[in-house]
């Protein structure tokens, strides 16, 4: 379903860069074509880690706050950039606001990016129409990590719409932003 809604996302996209006069979601014609060129194939890594995760140490004292959530996430394997575990959903909150790590299978090492702490994943009321397709977005044979909604951290200050990241020498570095037509009431 997720392929999908992005495969369906992509469509629009590449519709409004053909013809100027389909502004996909109102984004600006410059930002279209930019983002036409962020997708998880322009970021893919190989080969996807298959093989057993390593023990998590958890010497990292605020990774210890969520060690049950991520060792439940460790146990399904490889979702994000190769070799990571995206744990997702540790600190659920009333209005949306969510807290995840990334995890390396391979080293146990538990990131706790910025962009990632407090980021409002843009679904629930609040927003007019609520949004199905929020939260964070990533596949485990790529780098690229789309958050729609707003970011954790002082990215976030940019607003409401889709954060564009690529998982590089272990923290997120920031690609692009998009507007969001979506307002919060």
């Amino acid at each position: 379903m997720l392929r999908l809604t992005i495969a369906a996302f992509t469509a629009v996209m590449c519709l409004s860069v053909a013809n100027p006069m389909l502004s996909a979601l109102g984004a600006p014609h410059q930002q279209i074509a930019r983002v036409s060129q962020l997708s998880f194939e322009n970021y893919a890594v190989s080969p996807v880690f298959k093989g057993k995760p390593v023990t998590m140490p958890f010497d990292n004292p605020e990774a210890k706050e969520y060690e049950p959530e991520l060792r439940e996430s460790i146990q399904k394997g490889t979702n994000f950039a190769g070799h990571y575990v995206l744990a997702n959903g540790l600190n659920r909150a009333m209005g949306g606001r969510d807290t995840a790590a990334i995890i390396d299978l391979k080293t146990g090492k538990v990131y706790l990016p910025t962009q990632l702490r407090g980021y409002h994943d843009q679904r629930g009321a609040g927003y007019i129409p609520p949004r199905p397709d929020g939260g964070l977005h990533y596949q485990a044979d790529s780098k690229l990590l789309i958050i729609i909604g707003r970011s954790g951290g002082s990215d976030g200050n940019k607003g409401i719409g889709r954060y564009y990241y690529k998982w590089e020498n272990n923290q997120l570095k920031f690609l692009t932003f998009v507007n969001s037509p979506y307002k919060s009431q």
